[in-house]
């Protein structure tokens, strides 16, 4: 510590206690996706407040604490320190002291703590259960015993709603909305990924949280956009692109790479989000109203993911509805893989290895046009051991599944280009062959360098994924 901390931190020893004033009480409200904002009334008199924090660890000192903030204007009538970095758990104990400079002298507030049992977005709402739905409005249930447990229910579902981290928390009442956003305005039950492409798929995208390529109002829309465009082809080829509002690990190449020689900088930047630190569930009807994007090698995500690392190395996703983005596209057999297949269902994955998905193994609908042409319903019933798929109303596919139990998944939106695995090698899209290997060292490379045949394919807001609202019910 610098030696004016030293003298501060005396001089708050000094004075403690002096005079009748007693610093007013504090408020803690841990934050999500991640976070902690504490704040005091402001009274007239005082001139700083000084915020001394620890988590999961008392102190035994005046001590600066690991999170150490002198406050020199109050905001909105109260004086306030928050961050959206640290990282908060269910029943984790908040210490804390206070310093208050009141009338030209200090007073603490000492041995403060808070039990994190509630959760705020960053406009001061509080988080009802799992994020997103008040459980208190069940009606109760009675148990054998006779006592009261969830509520008059018919039935309990099936569905199992988890925790961000994993545990289990209750099973809902069958038929209940679980889940509901209609993207009116920015909420927290979203993260927001800023990080590098990553294994299995590794789209040639670099994901932004930028309202470049995320947009929520009135509905979610997710653009793709060119890195040369905003910079220049130098850049691509040999720039340095650091993510400082990286979401990904620090430590790998979630958050920093360098274009070398043929391995360049993902000349892409796309959108998406994910409910990994606020839903997780497992089971149930989950129904998105979209307009998928159309042009050249792009498609939607729009999926469930697992929550748990697989032991195995093996990824497993479950598609909402896919489709690509080309409005003609063919395999090296002639099956029509294009804008106007519709499909979705469980899709395992290797991280050593990319499975080429193609029609026979998809659970697909064909339409007359393209489904990127307009808005439609798209609908997945996930049981213990079968998953629907339904459009507009219609179920288009029915087929048993192997989804290991107990095992959480969250919501993903997202919009990708390009990848290691979602366009089978060979495949023609309006006569042109695909411009990259699967398993070729140059793939990001000779993807850029073919612009000049897909680009234009990319035309006026129809890239762009539009998202209406979604809707997670229990079975």
């Amino acid at each position: 510590m610098e030696l004016s901390g030293l003298l501060f931190l005396t001089c708050c020893c000094l004075v403690a206690g002096v005079g009748a004033y007693n610093p007013p009480m504090a408020t803690v409200e841990p934050l999500k996706p991640a976070g902690i904002r504490v704040s005091i009334p402001h009274e007239s008199g005082i001139s700083l407040v000084a915020f001394h924090i620890n988590i999961n660890e008392d102190f035994y000192a005046l001590e600066a604490g690991m999170i150490a903030r002198d406050i020199i204007k109050q905001r909105n009538g109260r004086w306030v320190y928050q961050d959206k970095t640290t990282q908060l758990q269910e029943n984790d104990v908040v210490y804390y002291w206070v310093h208050v400079v009141y009338r030209g002298l200090g007073y603490n507030l000492l041995n403060q703590e808070h039990r994190v049992k509630d959760f705020y977005d960053y406009n001061g709402n509080k988080i009802q259960s799992f994020g997103i739905i008040d459980e208190s409005n069940m009606p109760e249930l009675e148990n054998n015993s006779g006592n009261s447990g969830h509520g008059e229910c018919r039935s309990l579902s099936a569905t199992k709603l988890y925790d961000s981290f994993g545990s289990r928390q209750t099973s809902p009442c069958a038929g209940k909305l679980v889940f509901s956003e209609d993207f009116r305005s920015s909420d927290a039950q979203w993260t927001t990924l800023e990080q590098f492409n990553t294994a299995p798929d590794y789209e040639f995208v670099v994901y932004r949280d930028s309202p470049r390529n995320v947009k929520i109002r009135n509905g979610l829309k997710l653009t793709p956009t060119l890195l040369s465009e905003e910079s220049n082809d130098t850049f691509v080829r040999y720039g340095e692109l650091k993510l400082n509002k990286c979401t990904g690990n620090p430590r790998g190449s979630d958050c920093l790479r360098k274009g070398v020689h043929w391995n360049i900088l993902p000349p892409v930047a796309s959108g998406r989000l994910n409910t990994k630190k606020s839903f997780n569930f497992q089971y149930g009807r989950v129904e998105i109203r979209a307009k998928l994007p159309k042009g050249d090698w792009i498609y939607p995500l729009l999926m469930l993911e697992t929550a748990k690392a697989n032991p195995n190395g093996r990824n497993q996703n479950i598609r909402v509805a896919s489709s690509a983005g080309n409005v003609d596209l063919r395999s090296k057999d002639g099956l029509d893989i294009s804008g106007h297949v519709l499909w979705g269902g469980v899709v395992e994955q290797d991280n050593r290895q990319q499975f080429q998905r193609v029609n026979e193994f998809r659970s697909t609908k064909v339409g007359e046009n393209p489904w990127s042409d307009a808005y439609h319903t798209y609908e997945l019933i996930w049981t213990l051991d079968r998953i629907s798929l339904k459009v507009d109303g219609q179920v288009y596919d029915e087929r048993s599944v192997n989804v290991p139990n107990d095992t959480p998944f969250f919501l993903t939106l997202g919009l990708a280009v390009g990848g290691l695995s979602e366009f089978p090698d060979y495949c023609t899209s309006s006569g042109s062959v695909k411009p990259w290997r699967n398993i070729g060292a140059k793939a990001v490379l000779n993807f850029y360098t073919s612009q000049d045949t897909w680009r234009r394919t990319w035309t006026g807001d129809d890239e762009s994924l539009k998202v209406d609202y979604v809707k997670i019910y229990a079975l």
